[in-house]
């Protein structure tokens, strides 16, 4: 039983190690996701939504009652007084202090839409904080575009070169027979090793500029990334016609000028006249009677009425200021259209290039495989020299780069045609 229990406990062991030898495998779009959760500007969505509630739910407290509690003691220097005597009666003289607390109650009646104008032009507020958000986060998702396909290319870079390399180590093993055999020229050999060792810096150069991006997606997305780490290759097959701007930023031109019309309505607002209930109840000296000089309990209850209605045209001008912005909004939003639009047909016939340099590639690629597995051979028996062998080995692994290369821009290509429209997922 205990040995089972030990084989037990050794397979889990050997499973878990298999497991963490497995390299990291990450797409394009969990890295996005990633991003997207790991930026601090996630918080803001929640934030703003939030704070939209709080104002909201505060604006609306302008339909309660408005209670203000007043007081005051006052001293003067004359009082009011009669200036007539009359016989056995005796006119009591007011009092120069006086006192008075108050509670004061207003309801308001009729405000002519203020609240709910002042309520709506905050919606149109938290949309545009929304969409300046989810403009951020597109921004992001470009940074991590760039920097992940920044990782393909530096990495088929240097699977290729790599590659290059096994090939001239194999040459060159054939070399050194050859020379053992008296059939190759010294010097033949040290081409190649001096070939190698270039072709090593290179190498090195590459997977330095490769480490520092992986640094930059790990910063960007929160995770840490080693040099296991696998990145998958999108594909995107087919592209959708252009048919409307689905980018944040164009959404944002229509709420900004949705907010300037919610402005116009709002500044409107203040020649209308506003109605309100209010009572008064208090106690002091004097009361209501202005003849009595003694505390006493008072009460008013009453409507009433404010209206503006001249302010000597500053209304209709601070309209004439908004119509201006929303001009203005309407000029940046064309100005952002053509360019957008420029840029869409650039990367349009960037694809229709890069596809053209792929099926060129093909061709360069076969082509120069056999003329690089001609001249090994001649190499091998002696024939050419080592410098003709590189000459054609490194043409080999150009072509091979250019198409490797070629394969990533056009995904890339692709994917930004997407970006720019505003797909994202």
């Amino acid at each position: 039983m205990k040995r089972k229990i030990h084989l037990f406990v050794l397979f889990l062991f050997l499973y878990g190690f298999t497991l963490a030898q497995q390299p990291q495998l990450l797409s394009l779009d969990s890295c996005r996701a990633l991003a997207l959760k790991h930026n601090p500007l996630a918080q803001q969505a929640a934030l703003y939504t939030s704070m939209q509630q709080i104002k909201d739910e505060a604006t609306g407290h302008g339909y309660y009652p408005q209670v203000v509690l007043n007081g005051q003691a006052t001293w003067q220097s004359d009082v009011t007084s009669l200036p007539i005597q009359i016989p056995n009666v005796d006119i009591p003289s007011l009092s120069q202090d006086n006192y008075r607390l108050s509670l004061d109650i207003n309801q308001l009646l009729w405000d002519g839409g203020a609240i709910r104008s002042q309520q709506q032009l905050d919606v149109s507020l938290l949309e545009i904080n929304l969409t300046e958000v989810e403009t951020a986060n597109l921004r992001m998702i470009e940074l991590v575009d760039q920097t992940y396909f920044s990782i393909l290319i530096f990495t088929e870079q240097e699977k290729l070169i790599q590659l290059a390399m096994d090939e001239i180590q194999s040459r060159l093993a054939k070399v050194r027979a050859g020379i053992d055999n008296g059939v190759v020229l010294f010097s033949n050999a040290d081409v190649l090793d001096a070939e190698l060792i270039g072709m090593e810096q290179n190498l090195m150069e590459l997977r330095n500029g490769k480490m520092i991006a992986i640094y930059k997606l790990g910063a960007l997305t929160g995770v840490q990334m080693g040099t296991g780490v696998i990145f998958e290759l999108p594909v995107i097959t087919d592209l959708p016609e252009f048919q409307a701007w689905v980018r944040p930023e164009f959404k944002l031109f229509s709420l900004q000028q949705k907010r300037l019309d919610d402005q116009i309505q709002m500044t409107g607002l203040k020649l209308m006249p506003r109605f309100s209930a209010f009572s008064n109840l208090g106690y002091g000296r004097p009361g209501l009677n202005m003849l009595s000089n003694s505390f006493e309990p008072f009460a008013m209850i009453g409507v009433r009425m404010n209206w503006n209605f001249w302010d000597w045209n500053i209304t209709q001008r601070n309209k004439e200021v908004l119509g201006i912005q929303k001009q203005i909004t309407d000029t940046q939003r064309q100005n952002w259209e053509l360019n957008q639009d420029v840029m869409l047909n650039t990367i349009k016939q960037e694809i229709l290039k890069i596809k053209n340099q792929l099926a060129a590639d093909y061709r360069i690629v076969s082509l120069r495989q056999s003329v690089a597995d001609a001249t090994a051979a001649q190499l091998d028996s002696g024939i050419i020299t080592a410098s003709d062998f590189l000459t054609e080995q490194n043409a080999l692994t150009k072509a091979r780069l250019n198409q490797g290369i070629n394969k990533i821009l056009l995904q890339r290509a692709k994917l930004n045609y997407l970006t720019v429209i505003g797909f994202t997922n």
